[in-house]
């Protein structure tokens, strides 16, 4: 299985904000950055069999970027993508998926940082923070064990950008 992690790109500034945190919206610079990232995972020929969003906008509008630009039809969100969500339960979610699926998790920080540390040591500790649009892909077989995958690379937006524009 291929898990890829992406932080969900810019969004209004929380303190600026006056609706519901939940509600909170990318902007018009963050979509478009995010078009430059998707443009950027497709040119490394990335396919995902799944798109798997936190139910807050700004990552159901990252997905739905991805998905757009990757050509995508369907998408799902859960709550174990939440800032709240505790990264042990999203092992036996993952496990329920294909052995060998290309799964996009697209959340929120700090709750990303913790599930890579999880995924890959299981411990629930941070050790690497990710920036809005970064992208880590892990990888392991089936069944998935916290502390059993292992990190394949983790990428800054500008680095995705910059792959896209190369294609």
């Amino acid at each position: 299985m291929e898990i890829y992690i992406i932080r969900h790109a810019i969004a209004a500034e929380r303190e600026e904000w006056t609706g519901s945190d939940d509600k909170r919206p990318l902007t018009e610079k963050g979509k478009k950055k995010m078009e430059q990232i998707a443009h950027g995972l497709a040119a490394m020929e990335i396919d995902f069999t799944h798109i798997i969003s936190s139910p807050l906008v700004r990552a159901q509008q990252t997905a739905e970027i991805l998905q757009k630009i990757l050509k995508f039809d369907h998408l799902d969100e859960t709550d174990l993508l939440v800032p709240a969500a505790d990264p042990a339960a999203m092992i036996p979610f993952l496990n329920k998926l294909p052995d060998n699926a290309e799964v996009a998790l697209v959340g929120h920080e700090p709750h990303l940082s913790e599930l890579l540390c999880y995924l890959l040591t299981g411990q629930h500790k941070n050790f690497a923070t990710f920036k809005k649009g970064g992208v880590a892909m892990l990888e392991s077989y089936a069944p998935l064990r916290p502390g059993n995958l292992t990190l394949r690379w983790l990428m800054e937006p500008n680095h995705l950008v910059v792959i896209g524009e190369a294609d």
